[in-house]
């Protein structure tokens, strides 16, 4: 069993995806904050998860300076239009994941928590519709906890320029 103790001294971030639970309907309020609180914050596999999802969906190169090696390239696929069909999702996938792999294993240290640090990411289910792509993936820290996250891929029209 989890106690406040164990969090003690841990590095904690802005939960970002808030009212998220492990198992069953989620409700997302994407909101750092609203009227009845000051936000909340994470720790150990949820801040995992999160940390994975935002490298993930970073655009790579579109941070400047030293950050440019940051992100992935999937989403620069997606508005390419070369993810057509659920082998291709897989495949891209699959090399977005080993950009996202080097990227936050070049921050982790041997200091962190293993909780805090990235084991891997499985995609589990692919969902492809007319207007975008849902993705399900399963992070797993090196202390073997894991969080499965829902991804929302939309579709840009073909004529927007990005």
């Amino acid at each position: 069993m989890t106690t406040t103790a164990d969090y003690i001294n841990r590095v904690f971030d802005v939960l970002a995806f808030r009212g998220a639970t492990q198992k069953g309907e989620v409700l997302l309020e994407q909101s750092l904050f609203d009227g009845y609180d000051g936000g909340e914050i994470c720790t150990g596999v949820q801040k995992l998860a999160q940390r994975w999802a935002l490298e993930f969906l970073t655009v790579r190169g579109s941070m400047p300076f030293h950050l440019s090696e940051r992100g992935s390239e999937f989403l620069t696929w997606v508005r390419q239009g070369r993810l057509r069909t659920e082998y291709d999702v897989q495949a891209y996938f699959n090399f977005a994941r080993q950009q996202v792999r080097t990227n936050l294993l070049n921050e982790e240290t041997d200091d962190m928590h293993p909780e805090d640090r990235l084991g891997g990411a499985v995609l589990l289910q692919v969902t492809v519709f007319q207007d975008g792509l849902q993705l399900s993936v399963a992070i797993s820290s090196l202390a073997g906890t894991e969080r499965e996250i829902i991804l929302p891929v939309p579709y840009l029209p073909i004529n927007t320029s990005i």
